[in-house]
């Protein structure tokens, strides 16, 4: 049996952690999320390494945004029965939101592409661009699904970390541009809830800025991170 003297130390207030977006408690930004639904279903395939390491990463905060979303950890999903009874659900068309020659953009899909009565099921791969590479070589499951991409180029506006490729977005950005495009194809009606992914995203960044610019330059993690 322990006593007071066999106690670990207390967590520096710094270090106490929101077990829900894994954050510092004192910038815990759960209170800044308005949950919304969309009709485009949402499943956010976050790696390992993310899920463990990242502090500063943004697939938690987009799925503490929108009630209708779904997070899965791994690394390989093959063999992963919750993905697979997603994939092999008739209620929905899965798509994987990555770019390549054959990743088709939502217009298209709205315009008559998608089967009648079903609903997107899109998989958002969250992790580092070679993290996320390497989940989808290992994930035949999500490989073999059609891919999404964007009607037109976006740059990301994650400045507190450095993207490899001119096209690479966080998660939530992409998810946010999705939704965007969604509702120009008259897929979505949003009504502007959408906008709670950007307004909560600069608020992460905001605060990381912060703490670059203060004494010592502290951040809360230095690792990076992004998504094609």
């Amino acid at each position: 049996m322990l006593n007071g003297k066999d106690l670990p130390p207390a967590l520096p207030a710094h270090r106490e952690e929101c077990y829900t977006c894994r954050r510092p408690k004192k910038n815990c930004l759960c209170g800044s999320a308005k949950p919304f639904a969309t009709r485009l279903r949402f499943v956010i395939l976050m790696h390992t390494k993310e899920a463990h390491k990242q502090r500063t990463g943004t697939a938690r905060l987009a799925k503490l945004c929108l009630s209708n979303a779904e997070l899965i950890v791994g690394t390989d999903f093959t063999r992963d029965e919750r993905v697979n009874s997603l994939i092999r659900d008739p209620a929905y068309s899965p798509f994987v939101l990555y770019p390549g020659p054959a990743a088709v953009e939502f217009k298209a899909l709205a315009a008559g592409a998608l089967p009648a009565g079903k609903t997107p099921l899109v998989f958002v791969i969250d992790g580092t661009w070679r993290g996320a590479q390497r989940v989808l070589r290992k994930s035949h499951n999500v490989r073999a699904l059609p891919r999404l991409s964007f009607t037109r180029g976006y740059s990301s506006q994650f400045i507190i970390k450095k993207q490899p490729l001119a096209h690479c977005v966080s998660t939530i950005e992409a998810i946010y541009y999705l939704c965007k495009e969604a509702q120009e194809a008259g897929y979505e009606n949003l009504k502007g809830r959408e906008e709670i992914l950007m307004s909560i995203f600069k608020e992460l960044v905001d605060t990381q800025l912060g703490y670059q610019k203060g004494k010592g330059r502290r951040r809360e993690d230095p690792a990076g991170g992004c998504r094609p």
